[in-house]
């Protein structure tokens, strides 16, 4: 029989684990083409509100939260949703999806790819060897990507993905008791960071924030870089 103290660790740590699935959601919406959603979402005030709530479960500082509270929250603006999505898809395709000259590169394999360290070609996207070894450890995890999908497995919104997915795992695991599955879970996680978002998480969101134009990817670059130094091992 778990004592009182237990089940109120128990509930926290449960907590914890949804919403760090949360914000990894967040991040990952933020890292593909916007849609009407987010717009929406900005020009409400809504998700600063989620924004805020997530990050006081995960025990960020209230003068982080509060930070983010103000750049994200839209509401009185003299912009229309329209026109905020056409400005967000403007900066997104600069960025992210420039087609001879992206500001940074959104796949792992590119990011980390130093043209001065020997081939100077860009390496394949969907079988360069860190594409493959993502897809690897999806599978692993009980994840098929569906054949709709035409991107490579290691675009840093997929990865961002995989992570909600792994932590909403051990949230259910957690509420379940299910001691394996959490051991299994944590293991999962652990090897992710590891092996892929510890090489290039950090920077990516730092140059999204040095590179971007609009105080909304400034924004989502900071919020990454903050969250990312919170759950990676250090180098």
């Amino acid at each position: 029989m778990q004592t009182t103290q237990q089940i109120n660790t128990l509930e926290v740590d449960i907590q914890k684990a949804i919403a760090a699935s949360d914000l990894y959601q967040i991040l990952s919406i933020s890292l593909w083409l916007p849609t009407e959603q987010l717009t929406a979402g900005l020009l409400d005030g809504s998700l600063a509100e989620d924004v805020c709530s997530i990050m006081g479960e995960l025990k960020f500082s209230e003068e982080e939260i509060e930070k983010f509270k103000d750049k994200l929250n839209l509401q009185g603006k003299s912009i229309s949703e329209e026109e905020l999505l056409i400005d967000l898809r403007q900066e997104y395709t600069r960025l992210f999806n420039h087609p001879n000259e992206p500001q940074v590169d959104i796949y792992e394999t590119l990011f980390l790819h130093d043209p001065e360290e020997g081939e100077k070609a860009k390496p394949a996207l969907f079988i360069s060897p860190a594409a493959l070894d993502v897809e690897r450890i999806y599978r692993k995890a009980g994840l098929l990507r569906s054949g709709e999908v035409n991107e490579p497995s290691d675009h840093m919104a997929t990865e961002m993905e995989f992570m909600m997915y792994l932590y909403l795992q051990k949230a259910r695991a957690l509420q379940e008791n299910n001691t394996e599955e959490v051991a299994r879970r944590e293991d999962e996680i652990q090897e992710f960071n590891e092996v892929h978002l510890k090489k290039w998480a950090r920077d990516f969101f730092d140059l999204c924030t040095s590179s971007s134009n609009h105080t909304v990817y400034r924004t989502f670059g900071e919020m990454g870089k903050l969250f990312m130094q919170r759950v990676l091992p250090s180098s």
